[in-house]
């Protein structure tokens, strides 16, 4: 048996490694040049950045000060856990509000994901790690604050749709 691995990266670190192992004896029909076929591990790769690709946009999002941070990619039906609210927001809509509510408060936030990782299971992507988020609010100290994150994602219609994230705050 030989065994087939594919990495990706995120700044200097290794994100996720995809194993797949095949037999000699094993054949791959390709369907065409430009298109990986259904899964193999190319294909599983592509989700793979795919997923990479929707979660970078949020941060950036949420780093430009933009409202539609973590739900310009969103089910309708998004859910958020964690730091921002004691409760689950639930819905596009209501998390928009929840991050202008922040924003207002703010003058200045940036976060910034430490080690993140990848993964795809069936129909599911998940992005987890550690962050930073640095910010200013508009009345008190500047602050830097540590946690973790996992964001979950789900395929509709071949798009990767943020369905559920969750920040829980490390302590000092």
């Amino acid at each position: 048996m030989r065994g087939i691995r594919y990495l990706m990266s995120i700044g200097a670190g290794v994100v996720f490694c995809i194993g797949a192992v095949a037999s000699q004896t094993d054949t791959f029909a390709t369907e065409s040049a430009d298109e990986p076929i259904a899964g193999s591990p190319a294909e599983s790769a592509a989700e793979l950045a795919a997923v990479q690709r929707v979660f970078e946009a949020d941060i950036r999002l949420f780093n430009g000060q933009d409202p539609t941070a973590f739900t310009a990619a969103a089910h309708k039906n998004v859910v958020l856990f964690g730091t921002l609210s004691p409760f689950a927001v639930e819905g596009k809509a209501a998390i928009q509000q929840l991050i202008q509510e922040y924003f207002t408060n703010h003058d200045y936030a940036k976060w910034a994901p430490v080690n993140a990782q990848f993964s795809i299971i069936g129909m599911s992507g998940l992005a987890w790690g550690h962050y930073t988020l640095r910010q200013q609010p508009k009345a008190g100290p500047r602050q830097i604050l540590h946690g973790r994150y996992t964001f979950t994602y789900a395929q509709e219609e071949g798009k990767w749709l943020l369905v559920a994230l969750d920040f829980s705050a490390l302590r000092s």
